[in-house]
Parts: C-alpha cells; sequence; structure tokens
C-alpha cells in the first residue's frame, strides 16, 4: 500500500520529511489498521511500576472505615471510608478515587479490615 502526499506517491523505499508537509491532514479511518505489535511484558510491567501512588490501575494496601460487616472480593467502593493503611491495621492519609477490593475486609478487627486494593478510576 502506498500513501499520496500532496500528489506525490510515497512508498516503503521513500523517506516523507514531516517538515515539509503543509495544509491539514485528513481523517481517516484506522479501523483496518492490522498487525500491530502488543506491548512486551516488560513495557507492560514498567508503566505500571511508574504509576504514582494511587493514580487508576495501581494497588494499595488500604484500611476499610465503613459499616459494612464483610466486604467481598471484586466490590466497589468510593473513598469516603477507605484509608491507607498497613497489613496489621495502622492507618494514614484517605485514598482518593474508586477501587475494588481484591481480598476480604471484615469488622472483626483493625488487621482484618485492610486488604490489597486496584484504584478503578
Amino acid at each position: 500500500m502506498a500513501l499520496i502526499v500532496g500528489g506525490t506517491t510515497v512508498t516503503g523505499t521513500q523517506t516523507l520529511d514531516a517538515s515539509k508537509i503543509t495544509g491539514t491532514a485528513q481523517a481517516f479511518n484506522g479501523s483496518n489498521i492490522t498487525s500491530l505489535p502488543a506491548p512486551s511484558n516488560a513495557q507492560i510491567l514498567a508503566g505500571v511500576a511508574s504509576g504514582g501512588i494511587g493514580d487508576v490501575g495501581t494497588t494499595a494496601c488500604l484500611y476499610y472505615g465503613g459499616s459494612d460487616n464483610g466486604i467481598s472480593p471484586g466490590s466497589n467502593y468510593n473513598t469516603s471510608y477507605l484509608k491507607y493503611g498497613s497489613c496489621g491495621g495502622s492507618t494514614s492519609n484517605n485514598a482518593s478515587g474508586t477501587w475494588k477490593i481484591m481480598g476480604t475486609s471484615l469488622q472483626n478487627n483493625a488487621a482484618t479490615r485492610t486488604s490489597i486494593w486496584t484504584r478503578i478510576s
């Protein structure tokens, strides 16, 4: 497949100099683009590792301070009752956003009210 720019056909053996292109680019439908490489595991892990504290997609050990007797894995909660915590139950700053619990949280004591959560929005 060739690309036509300003009446000139550009093939795979030619170099397109973007500094010489003027005018408005026409919109195109990219739904037929195929054979794009998937990201590698290293690229995915680097992206996750570069996330800041509380960014969407990151995980945290959070303490649930609400009144539910037990929270099942996969439940979503906003941050009105979530604080960053330790696995022993101590807490610090409030978390922001909406989080999905990846374990369980029980009312028994502070240590069982903490679990691993993933921020979803």
